[in-house]
């Protein structure tokens, strides 16, 4: 019993807080939530964006699995990650299969056609992966030349 009450007792000494040092813990808890902003808001500058972002707009366990094995394979073959999101959006049809297209800044540049019963859902998320890698790969050099073939140095206002 009385190895108990000293084991508590130091217990207790171990983690208690002076009344001195409460306030100081506090500001630094306020400042770590107001670091983390969680806000639905928009952002106010562009840079706040989180770059490399993937979302999953599935609705079925073949969109799902599709965009886990997109993920995946993205990330095997070193995706680029300096994308603004991209967005993968599922659309389920009683006929055909699910409808699968990849948004880049809600333009599509990839649809593909996927069938439950289809065997190579694998290998049509790697295909997928691949070419819009490739996509966002030409399309940023593409956005790096066109700063040179544009005679004006800004642009239009309205």
């Amino acid at each position: 019993m009385k190895r108990v009450v000293c084991f508590l007792l130091l217990f207790n000494m171990a983690f208690f807080i002076s009344a001195n040092d409460l306030p100081k813990v506090e500001i630094k808890s306020k400042q770590a939530l107001e670091s983390q902003n969680i806000s639905d808001a928009k952002p106010k500058r562009e840079a706040d964006l989180v770059d490399g972002l993937i979302l999953n707009r599935a609705m079925t366990r073949v969109g799902h699995r599709f965009y886990r094995e997109f993920v995946l394979a993205y990330r095997d073959i070193g995706g680029i990650s300096s994308h603004s999101g991209l967005s993968i959006v599922e659309r389920a049809t009683a006929r055909s299969g699910s409808k699968i297209t990849i948004l880049h800044n809600r333009k599509p540049i990839y649809i593909t056609v996927v069938s439950p019963v289809s065997r190579n859902i694998d290998d049509q998320a790697a295909a997928a992966a691949s070419r819009v890698n490739q996509t966002l790969r030409q399309n940023k050099k593409q956005a790096s030349w066109a700063q040179f073939l544009d005679p004006d140095l800004a642009p239009d206002e309205f």
